[in-house]
């Protein structure tokens, strides 16, 4: 089983992940005042042996004394050369990555669904092309499972569409919550859902179509709200490759058809009355 959608991290690891940059931010800044007294120094070494060694030191002690203060003042130099080189280099790995973060959220984007966190139309297309084609080259079998909400206008009708999108969102979770790691479930429009399911035969597809069909039926709680006591029900449609069809586009037809096959004796919506006492 597994969940498609972007699941937000706790609270206290949420709060740990903020607080290490904030502890990992100190060694920087007291390195940098080591680095500013350090050249402080340096300063002051270099004014007094300008103003005072001459007078103060022999000759000889004085030129050594010069020597040593130009050589301190070359070392760090070439350390804060150093330094500048390194601040480059995490200056340069922060925008990396930060660049890294913000293509994997433009891709996220890109192929899932803003309301369920489901795969998209755009990436259910594009994988069932390439999950077709590893079949056909092995020798799998593919199954296509499209599902459907029956009535869901009325829903939209009654309790309006903010309410709808509620029901669409607690629908997309049960459904990625019923299907293999390895399976694709996707909004495929609307009220729409589709299911790729790589390697999987004829029954087998049907007994997951079945298994979601019956969680949504059994449901009575979508979320709170006006959506109470509701009974809703769902149709699909299986097609499965090679026995339905010998191309990506017939099979999808296929599962279409068997979907909208499904739907001539399907359930209406309804609402159950509300029990007259609470149920404990």
């Amino acid at each position: 089983m597994k969940e498609q959608s972007a699941i937000p991290a706790d609270r206290p690891a949420l709060a740990q992940q903020v607080a290490e940059p904030e502890r990992a931010r100190v060694t920087p800044v007291r390195a940098k005042w080591r680095y500013r007294l350090a050249g402080f120094a340096v300063f002051l070494l270099l004014l007094a042996w300008s103003q005072l060694g001459e007078s103060v030191l022999s000759p000889r002690a004085y030129h050594i004394a010069g020597a040593a203060l130009i050589l301190l003042a070359a070392l760090y130099t070439l350390l804060l050369v150093a330094r500048a080189g390194r601040a480059n280099v995490t200056l340069e790995r922060s925008y990396s990555e930060h660049l890294e973060r913000l293509s994997e959220s433009l891709r996220h984007l890109a192929y899932h669904d803003s309301l369920t966190g489901l795969y998209n139309h755009r990436y259910f297309h594009d994988h069932l092309r390439s999950e077709f084609e590893r079949a056909r080259r092995y020798g799998h079998q593919l199954s296509v499972v499209m599902l459907d909400v029956n009535s869901f206008k009325e829903v939209n009708d009654r309790y309006g569409h903010l309410t709808g999108d509620e029901l669409l969102t607690f629908l997309g979770r049960l459904i990625g919550e019923n299907v293999r790691s390895s399976d694709i479930a996707a909004r495929y429009g609307g009220d729409e859902f589709a299911l790729i399911l790589p390697e999987t035969e004829r029954e087998a597809a049907r007994r997951v179509a079945a298994k979601i069909c019956d969680v949504v039926s059994k449901r009575r709680d979508w979320g709170g709200g006006l959506l109470v006591n509701v009974t809703l029900n769902i149709s699909a449609g299986v097609a499965t490759f090679p026995k339905d069809a010998l191309s990506a586009e017939d099979l999808l037809h296929e599962a279409d058809r068997a979907l909208y096959a499904s739907k001539d004796g399907a359930p209406p919506f309804r609402r159950r009355p509300r029990p007259l006492r609470k149920v404990m």
